[in-house]
């Protein structure tokens, strides 16, 4: 269980035992960081954002989130892809599930989404409730099984 409430504040001990599962958001657009957030806490995930992939990192491999939410071009100290680095580390993260949730659409662009090992692709702008079916969908997985759910929403 998360440590970080909304806003990503510390979460009060009593508050951490009911929290929904968190999921990490990361996006480097703040609008649409934003409306994903709304979309995900409304569907009553605890979410934290972060827009700097070192952070991500950090978050992630202290065990402090079970699912991200990414765009796909996050870089970070350790590679240009925050998402690849996260999807190659199953010794120490073998739960973990990466949505990746792109406005990035060219034949390049999803060949490199396919090549991170993420557990799902997503186009944005998706629809909130196909956004959400995403996560649920990852979530009941537990991180065992990989599917694509690619291709422009509309």
């Amino acid at each position: 269980m998360s440590s970080l409430g909304p806003g990503g504040r510390p979460r009060a001990p009593e508050e951490r035992a009911s929290a929904a599962p968190p999921i990490l958001l990361v996006d480097d657009v703040p609008v649409e960081a934003a409306d994903s957030r709304a979309v995900l806490e409304g569907g009553g995930y605890e979410v934290a954002a972060e827009s700097d992939g070192n952070v991500v990192l950090r978050l992630v491999r202290a065990s402090l989130m079970r699912c991200v939410v990414s765009e796909l071009h996050i870089v970070c100290a350790e590679g240009p892809c925050v998402v690849r680095i996260l999807k190659g580390d199953r010794r120490r993260l073998p739960r973990l599930r990466v949505l990746v949730y792109t406005r990035h659409t060219s034949a390049a662009d999803l060949e490199w989404a396919l090549d991170t090992g993420s557990d799902a692709i997503l186009y944005k702008p998706a629809v909130s409730g196909i956004l959400l079916r995403e996560v649920r969908r990852l979530d009941a997985l537990g991180g065992v099984a990989s599917h694509r759910a690619g291709g422009p929403a509309t």
